[in-house]
């Protein structure tokens, strides 16, 4: 399993020892109020993150523990993970409030596409956001992601974004 480091941030991959981290992170409204699950009780969590492991487990990649160099601290989620219907492979991230604004979803963005590009030969990778999440589609498209459609569906709408290396 790959762990990446950046200037600013060590991707590790999620572990069964992260259940209290995420359990947190997940239930967290202010994390989770711009995603598009919601927040997650304690037995959602938990769910989420032997899906995590199992998908490392699977297929040698997947969602990594985003932590601060300098501190160690849990920032957040991103990764690469196949959709639901096993499609596609998606680009999904997340950080604690204090550490947005920094550029550091970008800078792991950035880094697990070029994990997806460069060491697994992903030819598209995916990303859906909220429709309402202004944030997350500029990163996205710093990222060189296009938008591929926009729908209005639930309260909040969806769009999804693609990458295609080159």
């Amino acid at each position: 399993m790959t762990t990446i480091e950046t200037p600013r941030l060590i991707l590790r991959p999620v572990r069964p020892e992260d259940a209290p981290e995420f359990e947190a992170f997940y239930g967290d409204p202010d994390v989770m109020e711009i995603r598009k699950y919601g927040v997650l009780g304690k037995e959602d969590a938990q769910r989420q993150l032997e899906s995590m492991v199992a998908h490392w487990g699977t297929h040698g990649f997947g969602m990594w523990v985003v932590e601060e160099q300098a501190t160690h601290g849990f920032c957040g989620e991103c990764g690469l993970r196949w959709v639901e219907d096993g499609s596609e492979i998606e680009l999904s991230y997340g950080l604690y409030p204090q550490y947005r604004g920094r550029g550091l979803a970008t800078e792991a963005a950035q880094a697990a596409l070029h994990f997806g590009s460069d060491v697994l030969g992903l030819e598209r990778i995916v990303a859906f956001s909220r429709g309402d999440n202004r944030v997350s589609h500029r990163v996205l498209e710093k990222l060189g992601m296009t938008l591929e459609w926009r729908r209005e569906t639930g309260t909040h709408g969806l769009v999804r974004y693609l990458f295609v290396p080159g």
